[in-house]
């Protein structure tokens, strides 16, 4: 086997000749033909031989045949009941692997104005993310089907390939494994490390489609638990400016917008959800800050001060067109903050509920006084903003203040069919 390998690597560099014809950019000059194929499987079934001899050179020419054997090498490694095979095929396999994806790769660099379909480890999964592809019914639509945004996911893909262990990242999504999870949290935290210089890493910079690359990835791959995938992380992604990168309105911000966006809709982590929605409001990123804070407000288990800190956000952007999933929280009886006045020269202690602070900030977005359903000297200074460390109201206003609402929703839902 040493024999073997030195061979192997003797093939590896000589693989592609100095003087290879440029490539096809059509996918379909890689199919391989079915005589290539059918050779490839009878030197499969040589590297089990009895002959040490002829083991040895079906290993060379699998070798020498490079991506053309990969299916039957695939085969050879994993499903070939002889060890032999199975152990000869595994490292030939990987070469074949690697070859196939630069083969396929070069064919889309070459496909300049994306006339073809490529198969290509996670570019189908991005593109469908930039154009906004989404299922009704069995079919396939998409929101942005312009030649602008196929370009835009092209090119991010390029740089995605290019950016550090993009290509190992991209390939491992590509390849189907069951559980990324603790791969992406490895990743985070190395980027990390490397931004502080931490753990003996060297002191670097990290970029912003470096992060862009994990954001893409991490929406992909459902979390599963055990290994952390935030913490760490949240420091990165505040100073590597992937964030302000969304906010220009060329097509590459707009595929990075829709990047985070998908990153966004897939949290299911408390910490990740505040932290993605404090570093949108600081970059003034009103789409990915509304969309986080919802998220984070209509969330079981987390903390009610992430749902206060959601809800201020909600209040600034007044986004009334999200009252549906909003009154949904009004079953929330979760303990937002206690608030201690002094009445009387007595000390006074409050509980205020998220429900509280969620009725009181609808109430204000939709131009009403919260005063006028029970609640506790609520401020009328607009320049204050809204705070829900005033949503103070007593457990006997509480069920009076719901239902007054509720009619009031009703009446107004009446009125806008009368309308219509």
């Amino acid at each position: 086997m040493l024999r073997a390998g030195f061979a192997l690597a003797l093939l590896v560099g000589s693989a592609v000749p100095a003087t290879a014809a440029p490539p096809s950019p059509d996918p379909k000059s890689l199919t391989i033909p079915q005589e290539e194929l059918s050779k490839a499987r009878e030197l499969v079934h040589k590297l089990g031989s009895e002959t040490f001899t002829e083991r040895e050179e079906a290993e060379r020419d699998l070798a020498a045949m490079g991506r053309a054997a990969r299916a039957a090498l695939l085969d050879g490694a994993n499903t070939d009941p002889d060890p032999e095979i199975r152990s000869r095929s595994q490292p030939l396999l990987k070469r074949a692997i690697a070859l196939e994806t630069k083969a396929r790769l070069d064919s889309f660099l070459a496909d300049i104005d994306g006339k073809y379909q490529h198969d290509l480890p996670g570019w189908n999964r991005l593109r469908a993310t930039v154009r906004g592809d989404f299922n009704i019914f069995g079919w396939t639509w998409t929101a942005r089907p312009d030649v602008a945004t196929e370009k835009a996911a092209r090119e991010l893909f390029v740089e995605f390939l290019n950016a550090t262990g993009g290509r190992k990242l991209l390939s491992a999504l590509g390849s189907g494994t069951s559980d990324l999870g603790p791969t992406i949290a490895a990743l985070k935290q190395d980027l990390y490390y490397a931004r502080l210089n931490r753990a003996g890493a060297p002191a670097r910079t990290v970029t912003a489609m470096e992060v862009a690359l994990i954001l893409f990835v991490d929406s992909q791959v459902p979390y599963k638990g055990g290994a952390a995938r935030n913490g760490l992380f949240a420091n990165v992604l505040t100073t590597s400016g992937v964030i302000q990168a969304t906010n220009g309105t060329d097509g590459k911000s707009q595929a990075l917008k829709a990047i985070l966006m998908a990153w966004v809709d897939t949290r299911t982590d408390a910490y990740e959800m505040y932290s993605a929605m404090n570093l949108a409001n600081n970059a003034q990123n009103n789409d990915v800050a509304g969309r986080m804070a919802i998220r984070l407000l209509t969330s079981a288990g987390a903390p009610g001060s992430y749902k206060g800190l959601a809800l201020t956000t909600i209040v600034r952007l007044k986004m009334t067109d999200q009252l549906p999933a909003i009154e949904k929280v009004f079953a929330d009886a979760t303990v937002l903050t206690t608030t201690i006045r002094v009445v009387n020269g007595m000390q006074v202690r409050q509980s205020i509920e998220v429900r509280d602070a969620v009725l009181a900030a609808v109430l204000v977005m939709t131009g009403q006084n919260p005063e006028d359903y029970g609640f506790d000297a609520f401020p009328k200074n607009p320049g204050i903003g809204f705070s829900y460390s005033y949503a103070r109201i007593s457990d006997e206003k509480r069920a009076a203040a719901f239902m007054k609402y509720g009619w009031s929703r009703m009446k107004e839902s009446l009125k806008s069919s009368a309308e219509k």
